[in-house]
This record gives C-alpha cells, structure tokens and sequence, in this order.
C-alpha cells in the first residue's frame, strides 16, 4: 500500500513536470523570438528603413527609392495586412525612381512600423500618414498610389485635403460605397496575435512570385515576420467597415487626376485563367480540374462586366477627372504585370504635368 502511494506520488510529479517544461519552453521561444525581432529590425534600417513619428504616440516605418529631389513624391498605401509593399512594388516602380521620390509608409503595427492600440480609424490613419511624412521632411503634394483597400484611405485623404494631393493611381482599388465590407473574427484574430507574440509565423513560408532577389525576398521575409498579427492590425480590420463608411460620407468629386487600373476586368476566359496561373505561382489555392477552371473563368467574366458597370465606373464618375484602365489579371497586378502597370503610371505622370503646365 505504501509502495503504491509512493508511486502515485512520482507519478503525480512527472505529470506537475510537463506543464512546467511547456512553460519554459514557450518562455524560451517568447525570448528568443524577440531578440530575432530586434535584430531584424536593426537589419531592415541598415537597409534602409527608418522611423518618423505618427500622429499618435509611435512611430511609422518607412523607406524611400529614387531621387529626393524629383518631379514627383510617390506616396505607396498598401492593402489590409499587407507588410512586405515596400518590396511588392519594385518591379512596379524600378522604371519610375530616376525622376521621382517613392516612399514606402507603413501603418502601425504593420511592417517595421511600431505596434499601438490606438484605434485606427481613417481619420487616423490618414493622420498618421500626413504626420510622419511631414515629420520625414517629405512635404506634399503627394501622388498616391493605393491598392485595395488602400484606396479607402487615398480617397479619404485626397478629400479632405485636396491641396496635398496632386494625383492618386488606384491599383485595383476598393471601390465606394462598400457593399459587403470585410468582417473578421474578434476571437480567431487575437489567437493569432497570441502565436505570433510566440514566434509561430517563423515556421510560415512568405513567398513572392518569380523576379524578386533574395535579398528582398529575405527582407518581405523579416517585415512579416515582424507584423504577422498585431493590435493595429486587428483594430484596423475591425473598423474596416466603418472606414469604408467614413471615406464615403467624406467624398469630395473634384477635378484632382486620378487613374483607376481595374485588373477584375476579364473580357475573356483566357484572361482570368492567366491570372489564376500567376495566383498558383505562389499563393497556397486548392487544385482545380480543368473544367471546374473552365467554369469559375466563364463565371468570372460575367461578374466582370456587371462589376465594371455597376460599381467601378459610377465610381469613378463620383470621384471626377479619373481616367480607366481595365487590365485583367491577380488583384495583384503590380506584380503580375509590373511593365504594363509602370507604362500607365507613367502616361498618368505626364497627364499630371501636363495639367500643371496648362495651368501656369
């Protein structure tokens, strides 16, 4: 009998054991993921990536190709959860850097930018992104080049301050007013803060389509690392909604120049098939059969054409002096046709300096 309590006894000890082994475990990992973080963020501003103080009490991370004293300021906004535009766009804007400023900015708590609670309405949003490139003595007119949702964000901004705006080209961009705006899962989101606080997203691969180096693959690599999930993050998809109605309320139709590339544009089956060969290339999407490819692709023309009627164009006639482009192919077309989108950029910069010359 005693000898059955004493085993009882170790065996209750072994069980106290793993807990306490978790808990070191997961103590181990918390620390040595954030001693990876803070030297991959002394690695990204080697690179050269740097802080401007926002509107609120953090700073944004950000960073700048091409000349600073060139023709335009570039200003890039990227989509929800995006932290790697920086790297994204460099196809895009390879072309573009000789004569012009681009600037990367991150949100809070995306990319290098520092994390906060603050909620993230529009307002502040475009507060922050007004502050910190006023505190990064990158002083407006801006040229803004949304994509997605970040074109809530341009739209907001280029009407409420007009004279800080010279342009915005909207790369497949959220069209206004928001039908069925992004919900998210309050519980689902804070589980994933909850591993990402842990380091879990190093176990993730982060990859890019073909063309990119592996230096930049490396650096998208540490900027999602860095911001998989965070506060401002989850703030900012949670208020999804209620930006998409803010922006709208705001609107302002004005004669500012604006292009709108719309990549949801297939005139063709051929057209969507194309940008799903570009998807598989590096987003994890489950196989299709051939004739399940045939018949999303048939779908996906007609939705098209009710999307381009119904919601683009009445859209743009609401936003004014905006030209259109339809260039089927990914919602990331930056980067599935970085050339063609550079030669309308570059067709929207001359519309742009042809206005200002017209003017003087």
């Amino acid at each position: 009998m005693k000898h059955e309590a004493t085993r009882s006894r170790l065996t209750a000890k072994k069980l106290l054991l793993i807990p306490a082994a978790a808990a070191v475990l997961l103590a181990g990992m918390f620390i040595l993921h954030h001693a990876k973080l803070r030297s991959e963020a002394h690695d990204l501003q080697v690179r050269g990536w740097r802080y401007a103080s926002a509107a609120g009490d953090y700073t944004l991370g950000y960073c700048t190709s091409g000349n600073d004293a060139g023709a335009h300021r570039i200003i890039a906004i990227a989509d929800l959860g995006v932290n790697d535009y920086s790297i994204r766009l460099r196809n895009l804007c390879s072309g573009l850097v000789s004569g012009n400023l681009v600037v990367c900015m991150d949100r809070a708590g995306c990319g290098i930018s520092v994390d906060t609670k603050t909620p993230q309405t529009a307002e502040q949003i475009v507060a922050d992104y007004r502050t910190a490139l006023k505190n990064a003595n990158i002083q407006p007119p801006y040229i803004l080049l949304p994509h997605a949702f970040g074109s809530v964000y341009a739209a907001y901004w280029e009407s409420m301050y007009p004279e800080e705006i010279e342009g915005i080209l909207f790369l497949d961009g959220t069209c206004l007013p928001v039908s069925d705006p992004v919900s998210y899962s309050s519980a689902k989101a804070s589980v994933q803060k909850l591993l990402a606080d842990f380091g879990l997203q190093r176990l993730k691969k982060y990859p890019l389509p073909a063309g990119f180096s592996g230096a930049e693959m490396q650096n998208a690599r540490m900027l999602n690392i860095r911001s998989a999930m965070t506060s401002a993050q989850i703030s900012e998809m949670q208020l999804a909604a209620e930006n998409c109605r803010t922006a709208d309320a705001a609107l302002v139709t004005n004669d500012i120049p604006k292009a709108f590339i719309n990549a949801a544009s297939f005139k063709t089956p051929e057209d969507w098939i194309a940008a799903d060969d570009f998807a598989r290339t590096f987003r994890r999407l489950p196989d299709l059969t051939d004739a399940e490819r045939l018949e999303a692709a048939a779908d996906a023309v007609t939705r098209a054409q009710a999307y381009e009627a119904e919601v683009v164009l009445p859209y743009l006639e609401r936003l004014g002096a905006c030209t259109y482009y339809a260039l089927p192919g990914d919602s990331e077309i930056y980067m599935q046709k970085p050339m063609q989108c550079a030669v309308l950029f570059s067709q929207f910069l001359t519309q742009i300096e042809n206005k200002k010359a017209a003017s003087n």
